[in-house]
């Protein structure tokens, strides 16, 4: 034999025993259900006698190689957990399937390694998705309570084909899915299952270091085709509390605080083909560069800035047309504001609604911004936000060196502390807006300033199954005068709010009884949101949980729940005739709102089909915005209802129904239908389809408000005419989401959202006397109330190719294309063929605007 023959002889042999030597295999041999070192507890009620305990083991000298396999020899020697018990649907159960997890660490970062054991695996189900964006998919979780503080936390999340989703939690179980970190995650399946591995760096999570640590720990398992959800600690249902009811990870020790500094420098090309256009105007381009920038203060503490930021939402704002009195309410889409938006959340007034700033002006810009959020060593929560805004010439936004006018401050901070394990909650709050040249009505003020101070506590007894909660809140708005105008003054304007409320969250029998308070002058508007102040609530709410826990052969679960509100206004107000000082109207300080009450139930059948209903009543009521500024408007007694079916959610192909309705003893009527289908096309495409129609008849519909003195005809209360149109509105809207992902990391997303409402005015009337429904025909010389018939139309599109090339690193191609148009029939060219149907056609008569987008951004940490 050579010496070549022979060494490649004995070469085979030590690999082929090395492959099957029990060294090699130790690792994931270690994840078996004989290596179990513990048994779960009798079911529990989230007290410590069963609190359930998982030791992490430091990595000595042996690297992990992040593959899923588990085979790495550090996995040899962790403790491993397990014996999961059924979360739903029976919950305590045993589960069909057994989990095993062990947990590992080294200076830099913590390591979760689950084996899903799957004894046919045919029945893991599996979906590519965006990150944080599942579908019919088994999952991992995993949540990390890091401060031990029973109250805030981190959930990791990893299905089979590797697809990430994270969440921060807070307030002991409320989850802002918005939050990302940079973090890995790989899986791996075989003849035995499915695996994950997960590495979690601890710059990207908070915590407080010392020797050894305590962190809360979870960890759950969900199997889609079973409909099964499995959990490492479980409680009864009757039990409230989540993070406060976690087992505890201990072992972790010599860590030190990670100083990180994260740099996401970002470059944007966006090109527009306006909607209107001469044959002479050319596409608008803007070049845009900046960075955010992310600095680990220290493992409590993290500052947040963005120089030269993109704020730019890549999707439109869903179309609607508003003919109520109240202001409508978008959901933020830019980046920045999105995430860690909770940390500055009033828990009963919206105080901080960020699409205030840097959206009143097209040519709106944000110069700067920047956040800290965190907390002390004396366990006290920071947040703290200030960026400032200007207006700028139109295409010179993105020019740093060029100064804009109407420059504007906007400044938030709230600052929380925590007693008794997380019991016990304190919150302040506090933000200021500065605005030069900010108009208020119809006069214009050379600077207009507004405070607002909030205060909230959370008390938890018995348990956490009671809770009392309060808060307060004041508002300053100051406006200055303007020197060279006598008849301008400055002014200031004082409001408060406060609420308090009692919640039983515990047991079968639940509940709830508030009382809340908001005076006329409560202005949050200038940094918040607030629709309706000036007025007086109460409530009551009670409520009965079904669980039966496989005991049922009809039911997984069920609720029902009955409400009751009421509502008098806070303020008394008083009206003048047109020009002089005789009262026109008055009304006192409590008089009454309305009344309103409902019952309704959910339920979920053994087939995973839902279904709910309500009923309800509302009494005759007031209402004070209808006239918009104007006297009381009665509203007549109204009756309803709605009912709903939701098919299996586990099937690739499910859809659910919806139909409300609602009427009155005028006439008036309502009804709506809802509906949504989700088809899981193949493991990478998925679609979601949502569709709604809307009809509705409306004698009350706000149109103007006439001085009898300047347009006689109409009777008019004080020498002003309220007029109502009987309305006649019917609304369509289609929204599609198609996703269809290339890899786990790159998908390309298309949203299409056309819309319609048509508006039919039929007589025309005016309110008679104020704090009645009585209404007479309003007979102004040559008035047509058909005049008003209206039509308005929308399409917004988006695709969006997403690539995350690299972990915290995205490159964004985006095209957007919106078009819409509002008519009525008074401003046609010929308004006897002015056509209000609801036609789809008439969506594409409008000329189109088209944004093509590109957006870099590359993160490195230091």
């Amino acid at each position: 034999m050579s010496n070549r023959t022979a060494f490649t002889l004995l070469s085979s042999l030590l690999i082929v025993s090395l492959l099957t030597s029990p060294l090699w295999a130790a690792g994931f041999e270690g994840f078996g259900p004989d290596d179990l070192r513990e048994s779960f507890p009798a079911a529990s009620d989230g007290v410590d006698a069963n609190l359930r305990v998982v030791h992490a083991a430091r990595m000595n000298g042996h690297p992990i190689e992040l593959d899923g396999r588990l085979d790495d020899l550090c996995w040899k020697d962790a403790e491993a957990a397990g014996d999961f018990r059924v979360w739903d649907p029976d919950r305590g159960a045993m589960p069909t399937e057994q989990t095993i997890f062990k947990v590992l660490y080294d200076e830099n970062a913590i390591y979760f390694g689950v084996a899903c054991l799957e004894e046919n695996p045919q029945n893991i189900s599996t979906h590519l998705s965006r990150r944080d964006n599942y579908t019919n998919s088994d999952i991992v979780s995993v949540y990390l309570d890091p401060y031990h503080d029973r109250n805030t936390g981190y959930n990791f999340r990893v299905n089979p084909d590797g697809v990430l989703m994270d969440s921060y939690m807070f307030n002991d179980g409320d989850r802002d899915d918005d939050w990302d970190a940079v973090w890995q995650a790989e899986t791996h399946s075989d003849e035995r299952g499915w695996y994950a591995e997960m590495k979690i760096p601890f710059s990207a999570i908070r915590f407080r270091p010392e020797e050894s640590m305590t962190w809360g720990l979870q960890v759950y398992r969900y199997m889609h085709g079973r409909g099964e959800d499995t959990a490492w600690v479980i409680w009864d249902r009757e039990t409230r509390g989540f993070i406060s009811r976690f087992g505890e990870l201990q072992g972790i020790s010599n860590v030190s605080a990670p100083k990180q500094l994260e740099v996401i420098p970002y470059f944007v090309q966006r090109t527009t083909d306006p909607s209107i256009a001469g044959p002479d105007d050319k596409l608008g381009e803007f070049q845009n560069m900046g960075a955010d920038i992310k600095y680990g203060i220290s493992a409590n503490m993290t500052l947040n800035a963005a120089i030269n930021p993109d704020f730019g939402q890549v999707e439109a704002d869903p179309a609607t047309l508003n003919l109520s009195p109240y202001e409508t309410y978008f959901q933020e889409k830019r980046p920045f504001f999105i995430e860690g938006n909770r940390f500055f959340a009033h828990p009963e007034f919206n105080m901080f609604y960020s699409r205030r700033i840097g959206t009143g002006n097209e040519n709106s810009r944000i110069r700067f911004a920047g956040k800290m959020t965190g907390k002390t060593a004396g366990d006290i929560s920071v947040a703290a936000l200030y960026a400032t805004t200007d207006i700028t010439d139109a295409g010179k936004s993105h020019n740093i060196f060029k100064n804009g006018r109407e420059t504007n401050h906007y400044a938030v901070a709230r600052l929380g502390k925590e007693y008794n394990n997380g019991n016990f909650r304190f919150n302040l709050m506090q933000t200021a807006v500065n605005k030069t040249a900010a108009p208020l009505g119809d006069d214009d003020y050379a600077t207009r300033e507004a405070y607002t101070t909030g205060f909230d506590f959370d008390l938890n007894f018995h348990n956490r199954d009671w809770n009392v909660s309060g808060s307060y809140v004041g508002s300053i708005v100051d406006h200055e005068g303007i020197a060279d105008d006598p008849d301008i003054n400055s002014r200031q304007d004082y409001g408060s709010g406060a609420t308090i409320g009692v919640f039983r969250g515990g047991g079968k029998l639940r509940g709830s009884a508030y009382g809340r308070v908001e005076t006329g002058d409560l202005n949050l508007n200038d940094m918040g949101f607030l629709s309706a102040p000036d007025e007086i609530s109460s409530g009551m709410w009670l409520g009965y949980n079904y669980n039966p826990d496989g005991e049922s052969n009809l039911f997984n679960r069920a609720n029902f729940n009955f409400n009751l509100n009421s509502n008098w206004l806070y303020e008394s107000r008083t009206g003048y005739r047109a020009g002089t000082d005789e009262i026109a109207w008055t009304y006192g300080q409590g008089h009454p709102g309305f009344t309103t009450s409902n019952i309704n139930g959910w339920m979920q059948f053994r087939n995973y089909r839902e279904a709910w209903w309500g009923l309800s009543y509302n009494f005759e009521g007031t209402q004070r915005y209808m006239t918009r500024g104007g006297p009381l408007i009665s509203e007549p007694t109204t009756w309803g209802g709605w009912g709903g079916v939701q098919t299996d959610t586990r099937k690739d192909l499910n859809c659910y129904a919806e139909l409300n309705y609602f009427d009155d003893t005028a006439g008036n009527r309502s009804y709506t239908f809802n509906s949504a289908l989700n088809w899981n096309q193949s493991s990478a495409i998925n679609h979601h389809l949502d569709l709604r129609y809307n009809d509705r008849i409306d004698d009350t519909q706000y149109i103007e408000t006439v001085d009898i003195s300047e347009r006689p005809g109409g009777v008019g209360i004080g020498g002003r005419s309220y007029v109502f149109g009987d309305l006649l509105q019917q609304t369509l809207s289609l929204t599609l989401r198609t996703n269809l992902l290339f890899a786990r990391n790159q998908s390309l997303e298309l949203y299409v959202q056309p819309y319609i409402t048509v508006g039919d005015y039929r007589r025309v009337r005016e309110l008679a006397k104020a704090d009645t429904y009585d209404l007479t025909p309003y007979e102004e010389e040559g008035y047509d109330v058909n005049d008003f018939d209206f039509s308005y139309t929308a399409v917004n599109l988006n695709a969006v190719y997403r690539w995350e090339y690299r972990p915290g690193s995205t490159l964004f191609l985006v095209w957007t294309h919106s078009r819409s148009g509002y008519f009525e029939r008074g401003e046609s060219s010929n308004p006897h063929s002015f056509s209000n149907d609801l036609d789809a056609g008439n969506l594409f008569n409008n000329e189109p605007e088209n944004v093509f987008l590109a957006k870099l951004t590359y993160w490195f940490a230091m």
